[in-house]
């Protein structure tokens, strides 16, 4: 069995959490593991919709009229 806990912030993880934690699960294996979320964008992503957006200012032809699409996609 699997159990997950969300915290924004490790200061969220009061020591009434823990007692809790340590009486549902007393003498079972338990294992912690922190991951650090944070958002990173690729350099190569971001160059590319740098690319992208100096082309639709160049050339209208690369934009889209979302009616038009909503549209095209409805036949489908």
């Amino acid at each position: 069995m699997e159990t997950t806990f969300h915290f924004s912030s490790a200061q969220e993880i009061t020591p009434e959490i823990l007692d809790v934690i340590r009486q549902a699960y007393q003498k079972k294996p338990v294992s912690i593991y922190i991951r650090e979320e944070e958002e990173t964008i690729p350099d190569w992503q971001i160059q590319e919709v740098r690319r992208r957006d100096a082309e639709m200012k160049n050339d209208s032809f690369y934009l889209l009229d979302f009616e038009t699409v909503i549209n095209e996609l409805e036949r489908y």
